[in-house]
């Protein structure tokens, strides 16, 4: 596996000092970290019931297993082999689909010999086709959904099943069994940044590669912490509401360290950095900001119930512009 060429050494997470004495070093829970919590439940299929309360101590395996990841964070070779694609690969295709001479049509003469890709595309329509009184209603075939998405859909139709194999995983690692729910908050992340960031004057597409790319953070942490075998511990010992804002921040680390040296648009890199070393909290950009609302949005869809998922249980619903409701109402037709 090719190794990713980084500019410069990400920065170092240290550990927050230990609470009372403790020899965990974790920080005091604050409200906003049991939502977070949850989600980390969701991602990794730890049960509520597991998972430990606000009140009990942390495992004390979380100290040296957030020092062991610290280790990867600061460590051009360790990080190295943390995604299953070649690094150098995805920015090569990224930066073709954004090329001005880019042709959708040239490409779309080749999406029929790709039956993932064909696929993609016809969901990608599928999913946004909403039928005028009078249209036809019958199945969406290759041609008709290439001419429904346009250029830019089809642009992220391919970015999709380019990046897809970066959260791929097997086995019965933790990283493995997160790996089709990464992968479905990454889609529903993507097109929310992409919305979001097209009402803020923002390029859809870096809007889109933000919110794809940024779960990279969550397989790279994973994949790593999987590596520590000698480490004895469950994905319950990590769902404590005190340890997970720490684990987001390494995820968030780990993103700016891998994704920012791709240079995939002078925007991205601009979010790796500021993402990599603030944390996707802390962000302050445009695009970050869209990032981080999407990052919101598409974790409050993926822990509601499914009879709440349209408007219900959604903080400040009434102020998101029309398009980014629009988007959200659709993710329940999606993968």
């Amino acid at each position: 596996m090719a190794a990713a060429a980084v500019h410069a050494a990400p920065p170092r997470v240290a550990p927050d000092p230990p609470p009372n004495g403790s020899s965990v070093p974790v920080p005091e829970p604050q409200r906003h970290e049991e939502p977070h919590a949850r989600f980390f439940c969701w991602l990794v299929g730890v049960s509520a019931a597991a998972a430990p309360g606000p009140d009990e101590p942390p495992a004390p395996v979380v100290a040296p297993l957030f020092e062991r990841l610290d280790e990867v964070i600061a460590s051009d070779t360790l990080r190295a082999n943390l995604l299953p694609r070649a690094p150098h690969v995805v920015p090569q295709l990224m930066k073709t689909l954004r090329d001005e001479s880019y042709s959708s049509v040239d490409v779309a003469s080749r999406i029929s010999r790709d039956v993932v890709l064909s696929a993609e595309v016809i969901r990608s329509a599928t999913s946004t086709y909403r039928p005028k009184e009078g249209d036809d209603e019958g199945e969406i075939d290759l041609a008709r959904a290439v001419a429904m998405i346009g250029t830019a859909g089809l642009r992220r139709a391919i970015a999709s099943v380019v990046l897809r194999p970066i959260f791929d995983a097997a086995g019965d690692t933790l990283s493995a069994k997160a790996a089709v729910k990464i992968w479905r908050d990454a889609d529903k992340k993507a097109r929310l940044s992409a919305a979001l960031a097209g009402q803020q004057a923002l390029d859809p597409f870096d809007g889109y590669l933000a919110g794809l790319l940024h779960n990279s953070g969550w397989t790279a942490t994973l994949r790593a912490i999987d590596g520590f075998e000698d480490l004895l511990f469950s994905g319950a010992d990590l769902a404590h509401p005190a340890v997970v804002p720490q684990l987001l921040r390494r995820r968030d680390a780990l993103f700016g360290a891998i994704v920012g040296p791709w240079s995939l648009s002078p925007a991205i890199d601009r979010l790796a950095g500021e993402v990599g070393e603030h944390g996707l909290d802390s962000v302050r950009s445009p695009l970050g900001l869209a990032l981080r609302e999407a990052n919101r949005l598409a974790a409050l869809h993926a822990l509601a119930p499914a009879e709440q998922r349209p408007a219900s249980g959604v903080p400040g619903w009434a102020t998101l512009p029309k398009p980014v409701q629009d988007c959200y109402l659709g993710l329940g037709r999606a993968a």
